[in-house]
């Protein structure tokens, strides 16, 4: 009987380290093409996986997750309103990239602006607020890397308020961040429901119902049964393909950053594999990896 015991254990530890090996496999197939990721429940904090999380990227359009930060905040304590109108400067109705195209002294409504910040990543939104709190996006930019310090954003340094890469010629710097300091990040914007109700809207509209909003993350959004946020980053020049993926099942939330990929599509592979994976607890990290990054900090800091 005891010997039946033995080789009972002696079975059952080989297919636990079997199914162990197998989902570190599919982990590691899942970031195969990415330079970051990591993955973790969001109402814990506990990281479930990591991949070079603490590697400097550019985060491209993820860094407009500050910008609403920022904004939200501000909302929260009764120093701006979404109904506060915001008349259009010539230097936000010249942004190029993603844009909702603002016209030079058009007024826009704040409201407007977030949505079509967190919905359609545009960049003329959040230029236009951040010169709606800080007066200019010089000012607004010291506000965003004041913030990430207090948040615990210790890799992290904002350039710009919409993500796009920098003139060398007129000498200016670069945004970089790691995957490790957009997930501190965006667990900080989750707290507001109103964003991450606009963040799960696949269409909406401004001007009226005149400009449509499609969501940048639609394709997860759409895919990925409980998905519900949260923001996507591009540009050809270096960064490459991002996403801050979140998902809700059974009440419980996930939240994968994935960050440098090839091509959308390996993007939401990524995410989707990673998230998938999460769900089913079959991310499992190495006790080298688990012992340096076994929870995030906390997110609160001082507004």
């Amino acid at each position: 009987m005891t010997m039946l015991i033995r080789s009972i254990s002696r079975a059952a530890a080989f297919l636990f380290a079997l199914l162990l090996t197998n989902a570190a496999a599919a982990a590691e197939s899942a970031v195969r093409y990415v330079q970051s990721a990591l993955v973790i429940d969001v109402a814990t904090r506990a990281v479930l996986y990591a991949h070079r999380e603490h590697e400097r990227v550019d985060p491209a359009s993820l860094v407009k997750m500050m910008v609403t930060l920022l904004a939200v905040e501000r909302i929260e304590r009764g120093e701006l309103s979404l109904d506060d109108t915001y008349t259009v400067s010539a230097a936000a109705s010249r942004i190029g990239g993603h844009q909702i195209y603002l016209k030079h002294r058009e007024e826009f409504p704040l409201r407007d602006l977030l949505k079509s910040v967190v919905i359609a990543s545009a960049n003329d939104a959040a230029f236009a607020v951040a010169e709606h709190i800080a007066g200019s996006q010089e000012a607004f930019v010291s506000l965003m890397n004041s913030r990430a310090q207090q948040l615990g954003m210790r890799d992290t340094r904002f350039a710009n308020a919409h993500g796009l890469p920098p003139n060398r010629r007129k000498g200016q710097q670069a945004n970089y961040t790691t995957a490790h300091d957009l997930a501190i990040l965006a667990t900080a914007l989750m707290k507001y429901p109103q964003v991450r109700a606009w963040a799960a809207t696949r269409l909406e509209s401004v001007r009226g119902g005149a400009f449509q909003l499609l969501n940048t993350n639609q394709r997860f959004l759409q895919g990925f049964a409980g998905a519900d946020g949260f923001k996507t980053g591009y540009h050809p020049r270096g960064a490459g393909f991002s996403v801050v993926a979140t998902a809700t099942r059974e009440g419980r939330s996930l939240l994968a950053v994935v960050l440098g990929a090839p091509s959308g599509r390996a993007r939401l592979a990524a995410a989707t594999q990673l998230l998938e994976l999460g769900f089913a607890d079959k991310l499992h990290m190495s006790s080298m990896t688990a012992a340096a990054a076994s929870s995030m900090p906390g997110t609160t800091g001082t507004h």
